[in-house]
């Protein structure tokens, strides 16, 4: 029995370790906007909007990533830049460089919408993309909820299994009853024995 119990606790404990690595591996999950590509025309004003998650108002993690590369000549160097505004039109990050420079910034915002503005010259292919981690805020609330509730599974299911083990003695211990202190019931062989009468009517032809 208790090694059944040993095997049983350490099943429930391997479960709150699985859960909470897959919760992680999903908070941790980036969607990714392409914002302008060398496959599509290029757009100077991009909207960008963040949603929260389950109604939650933090902050989202967020980076975006450029590129610039002249189309006529790829070692030709002009100047680039971007800026993201917010719907209050406060500029809440941007970069300025040069082309053929890889750059990639993070930040935290608020959700909401924004617009992406880029300034580049002719003849340049703007490569942009946003990721956005949304369940990186509530992270540490999906951990707390997902092992309380798997903690709450445990024990029910563990009471569960009590009340039907006492349920289970109870009627061995009933059907263990002598004879002749069980209840009789109609219809039982024991209950037309009981009313069983020494005298009968008599025969008649």
């Amino acid at each position: 029995m208790e090694t059944r119990k040993i095997i049983n606790y350490g099943t429930w404990v391997f479960a709150l370790l699985i859960i909470n690595i897959i919760w992680a591996s999903v908070a941790n999950n980036e969607a990714s906007q392409e914002l302008n590509d060398i496959d599509h025309e290029f757009q100077a004003n991009r909207e960008v909007s963040l949603q929260p998650v389950f109604g939650s108002e933090a902050d989202l993690p967020i980076e975006i990533q450029s590129n610039f590369v002249h189309i006529d000549d790829a070692s030709r160097i002009e100047d680039v830049s971007w800026q993201l505004v917010d719907e209050d039109g406060k500029v809440v990050l941007s970069w300025s460089g040069q082309t053929n420079e890889f750059v990639s910034l993070d930040a935290e915002l608020p959700p909401g919408e924004y617009l992406l503005e880029t300034t580049i010259g002719e003849n340049i292919l703007a490569t942009q993309t946003l990721d956005v981690a949304p369940f990186a805020p509530i992270a540490i609330w999906g951990h707390l909820i997902l092992s309380i509730l798997l903690v709450a599974v445990a024990f029910g299911e563990v009471g569960i299994r009590k009340i039907i083990s006492k349920y289970n003695e109870k009627t061995v211990v009933k059907e263990d009853k002598p004879r002749e202190f069980r209840k009789t019931r109609v219809g039982m062989p024991e209950a037309d024995e009981a009313n069983d009468s020494p005298w009968r009517d008599p025969i008649t032809e």
